[in-house]
């Protein structure tokens, strides 16, 4: 099976406001409960998020992590402290549900996204572990 990352904007418009802009290094792993054996490496990348990226939940991992997901929204949202908890229905080429739970600060993210996509007509369930952190500005 290849490694496909299912990951969708993680933070709501308000919740980011406390997320500082800059250079943030975004860490995915990626689990497949009906295939205990696949366990690709984590996928590592660096992101500058500017003023309106840390405002805008759509942008905060979309680029890295969505790949052919198009129309994703949010279904469900809800927002306590430093916490986004949500659910999101993808269109596009995996047709992606997912939930999940980020807890944030100013410097640093991490959460869990369970999400299911249809691949080949076959729906396929991953476990996404998201951690990230702010380096310093771009």
């Amino acid at each position: 099976m290849k490694a496909t990352l299912f990951v969708v904007g993680l933070v709501s418009t308000a919740a980011l406001a406390d997320v500082s802009p800059g250079s943030w290094e975004i860490t995915l792993e990626t689990r497949v409960p009906a295939e205990p054996a696949f366990a690709p490496p984590p996928f590592s990348l660096t992101q500058c998020l500017t003023d309106a990226d840390a405002r805008d939940p759509s942008r905060v991992l979309g680029t890295a992590s969505n790949p052919g997901a198009t129309a994703c929204n949010y279904t469900e949202q809800s927002y306590s402290g430093s916490t986004f908890t949500f659910s999101m229905q993808c269109s596009g080429g995996y047709a992606i549900k997912a939930s999940g739970s980020v807890s944030f600060s100013a410097d640093s993210m991490q959460g869990t996204i369970d999400s299911t996509a249809n691949i080949g007509g076959k729906e396929v369930q991953q476990v996404n572990k998201i951690s990230a952190r702010r380096l310093g500005n771009c």
